[in-house]
């Protein structure tokens, strides 16, 4: 036993949708409409059909509009659908307009069973093998978009979606962003560090892969260099998308000792309206490389960064916390935090009002003193015994 493939019957007389049907039936399910409309709608719901014989003359939408309407679907399976048109043989001018509009071959009513179920059989599986082959090339082209190591797009195909980002922008008069992060991992030298930095890296793809929101793009440049492309409101959006990303990067948990620094520069098509994604990726990978070459925590912009000074500083203050000022006071880089201090102090306030509230509260009644603290917090050199 084996399951026969469905086709649809269309034609407004019954009894040559009769007789199709008894010529066909051994070999193929059947299905039959009566007019055009319900023809299409069969089309359209049933997913299951393999195969259309329609006559050209139908009642409410006739074969020619059925046939046109198929081959502009949006839908694949129904603009790939083998349309078979049934026409008279001396009707040539109705079966070239049949065939310029898609039509994929012809039959007329005398036909016998040997030679039209042939036909269709060798029509269902040309059209089967088409969608077999779409669908290797679909998952062909899927291993060849995504990096399985690092959960992020290969590079080509980064810039062929940038490439679309860019020309909807162009329409829609928008911008395009793209935001390049170098990053460096530090970490006590050992004889094993080096094997171990390609592990790491592919911790920060996957962290980097993970924070980025669905409508954004993120591709691996190199091994410790990442562009992520995002359809942008100006520069401002621009800058809190690259601040929140060097937030989430530095954070990521990377090993005992390791410290991770991101150094980054951003490329926005506003800057020059002529830009392809490859050159605007270029330009956040110069200015990417700048920073990290300065050491500097800035995130470069370019020609855009003098106009735009306060909104470069909103930036830079987002990234700092009080976290990542301990980390760098603690590596010995205390002056990337001193331009800092306001905000973090600013900060602290709450926690400090706390220390005193909690101090004065325990001067106030007399707590025993355990272990040379009040409730936890120091006491002050006039306390001690």
């Amino acid at each position: 036993m084996f399951e026969k493939a469905r086709i649809l019957i269309a034609d407004e007389s019954r009894i040559t949708r009769a007789k199709i049907a008894q010529l066909v039936r051994d070999r193929f399910d059947v299905r039959e409409a009566a007019d055009g409309e319900a023809a299409w709608q069969a089309i359209l719901l049933d997913s299951s059909l393999r195969l259309v014989i329609t006559g050209l003359s139908l009642p409410k939408v006739d074969g020619f509009e059925l046939i046109s309407r198929a081959r502009a679907s949006k839908v694949q399976r129904i603009r790939e659908l083998p349309l078979v048109a049934l026409a008279g043989a001396d009707e040539k001018p109705e079966r070239d307009r049949a065939a310029a509009l898609g039509g994929t071959d012809f039959i007329h009513t005398g036909i016998n069973a040997t030679e039209l179920n042939s036909r269709l059989d060798v029509l269902i599986k040309l059209s089967a093998t088409r969608e077999a082959l779409a669908e290797s090339r679909a998952a062909l082209e899927s291993s060849r978009t995504v990096d399985p190591d690092s959960n992020l797009l290969h590079l080509p195909f980064f810039d062929r979606q940038v490439d679309k980002l860019i020309s909807y922008s162009r329409r829609n008069v928008t911008d395009v962003a793209v935001v390049c992060i170098g990053v460096d991992l530090s970490s006590p030298q050992s004889a094993t560090w080096q094997a171990e930095v390609e592990q790491r890296a592919r911790l920060v793809a996957r962290s980097l892969a993970a924070a980025i929101r669905m409508e954004d793009l993120a591709t691996r440049t190199d091994r410790l260099e990442f562009c992520v492309a995002t359809q942008s409101d100006g520069l401002t959006s621009a800058l809190g998308l690259a601040a929140r990303l060097r937030k989430i990067l530095e954070h990521v948990d990377a090993g005992d000792g390791v410290e991770i620094w991101t150094f980054i520069g951003v490329a926005c098509l506003s800057e020059d309206m002529r830009l392809a994604a490859e050159q605007l990726r270029q330009i956040s990978q110069k200015r990417a490389q700048q920073a990290q070459a300065a050491r500097s925590r800035r995130i470069v912009l370019g020609a855009a960064e003098g106009a735009n000074g306060e909104q470069q500083a909103r930036a830079d203050e987002s990234t700092m916390d009080v976290n990542l000022a301990l980390t760098l006071i603690r590596s010995g880089r205390s002056a990337e935090v001193v331009p800092h201090l306001p905000r973090l102090v600013h900060q602290l306030r709450p926690l400090m009002a706390l220390v005193r509230e909690q101090k004065e509260l325990a001067q106030s009644n007399k707590e025993t003193v355990v272990h040379g603290s009040l409730q936890g917090v120091p006491r002050t050199l006039d306390q001690r015994p």
